[in-house]
């Protein structure tokens, strides 16, 4: 497949390459797949986003979260039973 960029998107791919360190065509292919191919997340992607729950929060936040998050009837929509 052949795909023909226009100037403006050849241009913005190539400064935001530039910014991350790496080459216009590896940043255009990575982000097709990206949005194309549905990545299988890795053990660390999904500890990443979790740990992305807490940041900003406060202790006592953290604890209400970590509360929610043991609570499985929470998660699927059944009545407490303890």
């Amino acid at each position: 497949m052949t795909i023909t960029l226009t100037p403006e998107i050849e241009n913005a791919i190539a400064e935001q390459a530039q910014r991350e360190g790496t080459t216009a065509e590896r940043l255009a292919l990575d982000s097709l797949r990206n949005l194309f191919v549905t990545p299988k997340p890795t053990p660390e992607d999904i500890l990443g986003l979790a740990a992305q729950v807490y940041k900003g929060l406060s202790d006592k936040e953290k604890d209400e979260v970590e509360k929610i998050a043991l609570d499985r009837d929470h998660f699927f929509g059944e009545r407490s039973t303890h």
